[in-house]
């Protein structure tokens, strides 16, 4: 099973928000090559960080967390971006849930999210926790 982790888990680690922890034991406990982040929401960390005047820990960030060199960042193809602004209008999502929706979808990724907008789609999402535990239970059934 293959994660896209969404912008909003990064920033909980990054700002040390409520559900960090849950955040960072995903992170522990599920193999790398098993986690994704878009390129939107890389780029989108930098701007966070740097509205908050935290741009200087972006490099901490990323050698942290093992974006760009464990954790594969993907984009989206340019034939798609027509469908995340089909998918925008038809969930009423703003055009970066649309994005990482579309990308999660085209590529059968599981969408780690805390946001409550991807409720309303067909494929929904995991949170940290619940992604975490999916994760081990087919651990569980895979050993058994």
């Amino acid at each position: 099973m293959r994660f896209l982790i969404d912008t909003n888990c990064w920033m909980q680690i990054i700002r040390d928000r409520k559900h960090s922890q849950d955040v960072r034991e995903l992170l522990a406990e599920i193999p790398d090559e098993q986690l994704f982040i878009t390129d939107l929401s890389l780029h989108s960390v930098g701007i966070v960080l740097s509205r908050f005047k935290m741009l200087d820990q972006f490099p901490t960030f990323l050698l942290a967390s093992g974006i760009t060199t464990s954790i594969e960042v993907i984009g989206l193809a340019h034939n798609l971006l027509t469908a995340a602004v089909d998918c925008s209008k038809h969930f009423g999502l703003d055009f970066e849930d649309a994005y990482q929706y579309t990308i999660a979808k085209s590529l059968n990724l599981r969408l780690v999210s805390l946001d409550s907008d991807f409720d309303r789609t067909e494929s929904g999402r995991l949170t940290p926790a619940s992604a975490l535990q999916l994760f081990k239970d087919e651990q569980k059934s895979q050993n058994s």
